[in-house]
């Protein structure tokens, strides 16, 4: 029986796939952690994952796993661990992961959602750059979810780490990739748990971000407004504008 598909959603709006053919995409504008952000996850875990603490362990273990975002060539670009998040509050510059949705954002096809709205803007020109400061997480809780850690396998229930995995990204300063097969591709599959693993289309787009320096922070290495571009990726704005060969990123 094929299972049904489920949309992401990204700062509590449904999103479809990317425009941009074959590519990462970042948010617009982009932006990047000054610092590799600690993310707390809910201890809590989610009622419906029946291992050993709601799935919460196994969402942090893939959120730090080499196979994710930290494997992407660009150093450890994010941190995790469990803890409370009864102070939950959007902006706060405290990163978290809840389990559910105090704020009522992801419901429908929904699965998770990031607020990805919070940074700030330092320089002016081409000298102009942004910084996350918070971009907290929330999950739906009206689905069944399933963890690596469950041991009564999964019947129509979505992977609590390949969810979480995705939503990082979009925390990470991603938006959604048209590339089938991409963790940050808008879609997944009940009992799918790939995006878990980022695929090389993930690693460059963090790589795009954060360079291979290592430690998180940096700024968007690809075009500036005014630079010459033939495709959307390959500005740090995502536009690529103008007609045959006088194209500029705005």
């Amino acid at each position: 029986m094929k299972m049904p598909t489920k949309i992401y959603a990204l700062g509590g709006c449904l999103l479809l796939a990317s425009g941009v053919v074959s590519a990462f995409v970042l948010l617009n504008p982009a932006r990047t952690w000054s610092s590799a952000p600690s993310y707390i996850v809910d201890d809590r875990g989610n009622s419906t994952v029946t291992d050993n603490d709601g799935g919460a362990t196994r969402t942090v273990a893939a959120i730090t796993s080499n196979q994710a975002w930290n494997g992407a060539g660009a150093g450890t670009v994010v941190n995790a661990q469990k803890g409370s998040i009864d102070g939950f509050a959007l902006g706060d510059g405290t990163p978290m992961l809840n389990f559910e949705d105090p704020t009522g954002a992801c419901d429908g096809n929904c699965l998770a959602a990031t607020f990805t709205g919070y940074y700030t803007q330092t320089g002016r020109g081409r000298n102009r750059s942004y910084t996350i400061f918070d971009a907290d997480i929330v999950t739906n809780t009206a689905y069944d979810w399933t963890s690596e850690g469950e041991n009564d396998g999964c019947s129509n229930e979505f992977s609590i780490e390949g969810v979480h995995v995705h939503e990082i990204g979009h925390g990470l300063g991603l938006g959604h990739s048209n590339v089938s097969g991409a963790t940050m591709f808008p879609s997944v599959s009940a009992c799918n748990n790939s995006p878990a693993t980022i695929s090389q289309d993930d690693a460059d787009g963090i790589l795009a971000l954060y360079g291979d320096s290592g430690g998180g922070g940096g700024s968007c290495d690809l075009g500036q407004a005014g630079d010459s571009c033939t495709a959307n990726n390959q500005c740090c704005s995502g536009k690529c504008r103008g007609k045959g060969g006088n194209q500029s990123c705005r």
